[in-house]
């Protein structure tokens, strides 16, 4: 993990900073955009967007060497203190090889963003060593206010950013290490690459959205195959949204994880916790140590994601 192994923390980010808005992966909505643009500044920071943040190149946001520009000029302004990337869709992927592992451990800035931008958090936490968070982007107009509310908490560095989160016990016992996952769908795709989410030792959590159960079996399967699932101290599953069976709506999709993963998993198994492509999607520190219990069927960080002010 990292050059040195060690997991780093970024800057807290507090009122009155400057917050930067790019799009490295899938285009904007314009209304969307805006709306979160207005949020931000509601609650106090100033909003810096990156100069092609409004591009279009058919499903991506620009070309990729333009979406690499705004982002890495984020990143070594010294005037940023965080970066939220403005929606998910795809194109990461296309870019991750083009970015500096150093600049992000140097620049200490925190990154928020989940779906497509599971590989960018499994390149800072893999290749920078530096934590990241998985939580709310401004791609979407129904995110609730205690969601965002959370998420500036959790940058801050307040305790009210890390409230325990609670679902269904699939597996008992209980497990403690540092977080690791995001999109089942980009955790898959990081397989035999260099940012190759690692799990041993981890507490591994997964949500997606619009893939049918076969389609989530097939991935648990590669997982399954390639030992990240036994290697984890326990598995949290978020929401799975939209991951229902039109054509064979019979195994369910809560059936497929109890089937593939429950005799691979040693630890516990928690299901339906509040987090990934739903309106009230809880932030999670990728990297940072937590605690799964499966008796409560609780999921808790267990220190905060931002370091101290430097």
């Amino acid at each position: 993990m990292g050059s040195a192994g060690t997991l780093h923390l970024p800057r807290p980010v507090m009122s009155g900073a400057i917050v930067g808005v790019c799009a490295p992966a899938g285009p904007v909505h314009e209304p969307t955009l805006e709306e979160g643009i207005r949020w931000l500044e509601r609650a106090g920071y100033r909003v810096r967007c990156g100069e092609h943040l409004r591009a279009r190149t058919g499903y991506l946001a620009g070309c990729d060497p333009d979406r690499v520009s705004d982002l890495r000029a984020l990143v070594r302004d010294p005037e940023v203190g965080a970066i939220v990337l403005a929606r998910g869709g795809y194109g990461i992927g296309r870019i991750v090889r083009d970015l500096d592992p150093r600049e992000f451990s140097d620049s200490g800035k925190v990154i928020v963003g989940y779906s497509d931008a599971t590989l960018l958090l499994s390149f800072l936490r893999e290749r920078a060593g530096l934590a990241s968070v998985h939580g709310p982007m401004l791609d979407r107009t129904d995110t609730t206010s205690a969601a965002r509310e959370r998420l500036l908490a959790m940058l801050r560095g307040d305790k009210e950013g890390v409230p325990p989160l609670v679902g269904r016990v699939a597996k008992g016992g209980h497990a403690r290490g540092p977080l690791v996952g995001g999109s089942l769908t980009l955790v898959v795709a990081s397989l035999g690459t260099p940012w190759e989410v690692n799990t041993r030792d981890a507490i591994l959590f997964l949500e997606d959205k619009g893939e049918p159960p076969y389609r989530i079996d097939r991935m648990l399967v590669q997982l399954r195959d390639a030992g990240k699932l036994r290697a984890a101290v326990g598995v949290a599953f978020g929401q799975l949204v939209e991951c229902e069976g039109e054509r064979y709506p019979e195994p369910l999709v809560t059936d497929v994880l109890r089937a593939v993963v429950t005799s691979e998993v040693q630890g516990p198994i928690v299901l339906d916790l509040p987090f990934g492509h739903v309106a009230d999607n809880h932030a999670l520190g990728v990297g940072v140590e937590a605690e799964l219990d499966g008796k409560s069927g609780t999921l808790t960080l267990l220190g905060p994601v931002v370091g101290e002010t430097s």
